[in-house]
């Protein structure tokens, strides 16, 4: 059993990188969240727009005062170290990660943590994000946590999907592949069980994938992880800035070969063989006309970092294990794949 000491006290980390408009409806939201004491610590994380001193000058005008700390980053060190610095600065017994892009509806923190209760296996939990703009029926979704497939892509379930006519969400509370960083809770006891020497990220994946890379750790630490309906918010997606920039282009080009190679057996991925060499060949082709030049420098990357890759897999394997049978009762077909877009 992993009992919570108490569901309302949570560490809400922040990284701020580019963006700039889309910090202040976040903090408007953390500020009318219900039911929950927050501890609420930014990075500024080498931001060229000086992100991290207007959202401290914001937070400063709040009232009733907020309980908040602003770091700083010389450069940006990515999306993984920057949760692994807010992280270690952190105390609470609950650790939310938060996008700057992301709005919540005031219950979604108290209905993430009461979720968590009710659910003492759970290592962390999600709940519904739709795409910012919406309204009504005309919601789109964002996620409502991770899906995987047999080609070992990993995508938000639901994404891009309208809610019913009723404007109800049609997925119930219950367990969940995966969850996205864009918003998720965490018990900190469950995220020490299986963290990183630098804490709960791998600082190798820079940005992209850093948070499915946990969804193995987890799970590999005997964890599940949960969705609820009850907790609603909004994600303005890229609303932080920096995906076309070319250093986190080259970086994200291996992640998914990098997580692969980390965590799958010959006996897990053997079966799937497959799926996992049409999708390289399609994601190969795909970056050649699309991005070619992270199509001829973003392997040369992967291969300075791979020992890297090879020495956290072993560190895995005496910490965890190496038992990848839980994956299979995850893994989708191609047509569920496709039927999922």
């Amino acid at each position: 059993m992993h009992l919570m000491e108490d569901t309302r006290d949570i560490s809400v980390l922040i990284p701020l990188y580019r963006g700039r408009n889309s910090v202040r409806a976040c903090i408007d939201s953390l500020a009318k969240q219900v039911g929950v004491n927050l501890e609420i610590i930014l990075l500024d994380n080498g931001c060229p727009e000086d992100t991290g001193e207007w959202a401290g000058y914001y937070l400063a005008q709040k009232s009733p005062a907020l309980n908040w700390t602003l770091l700083e980053e010389p450069a940006n060190t990515g999306f993984a170290a920057a949760m692994n610095r807010l992280y270690s600065s952190s105390e609470k017994s609950l650790v939310c990660f938060l996008n700057q892009d992301v709005v919540l509806e005031p219950d979604h923190l108290a209905n993430l943590a009461r979720a968590l209760q009710r659910h003492e296996n759970w290592a962390g939990v999600c709940g519904t994000l739709f795409r910012s703009g919406g309204t009504g029926s005309g919601r789109m979704i964002d996620t409502t946590g991770h899906v995987i497939f047999r080609d070992r892509i990993v995508r938000n379930r639901g994404a891009g999907k309208a809610i019913g006519p009723d404007g109800s969400i049609r997925f119930e509370e219950g367990e969940v592949f995966g969850l996205s960083a864009a918003c998720a809770l965490y018990r900190r006891d469950a995220l020490e069980s299986c963290r990183e020497p630098e804490g709960p990220f791998d600082p190798d994946f820079f940005a992209y994938f850093e948070d499915i890379d946990l969804d193995f750790r987890l799970r590999r630490a005997g964890w599940e992880l949960g969705y609820t309906p009850d907790a609603v918010g909004s994600h303005e997606l890229a609303g932080s800035g920096g995906r076309r920039e070319l250093g986190i282009r080259l970086r994200a080009y291996g992640n998914r070969r990098r997580l692969m190679w980390k965590h799958e057996t010959v006996r897990s991925l053997f079966p799937d063989l497959g799926p996992v060499i049409m999708q390289e060949i399609y994601g190969w082709l795909r970056a050649l006309v699309t991005d070619p030049i992270a199509w001829f420098a973003g392997p040369w990357w992967f291969c300075l970092t791979f020992p890297s890759v090879l020495r956290r897999r072993r560190m895995l394997k005496e910490k965890l294990g190496n038992n990848m049978s839980w994956l299979r009762e995850w893994l989708k077909s191609e047509t569920e794949r496709f039927a999922n877009r």
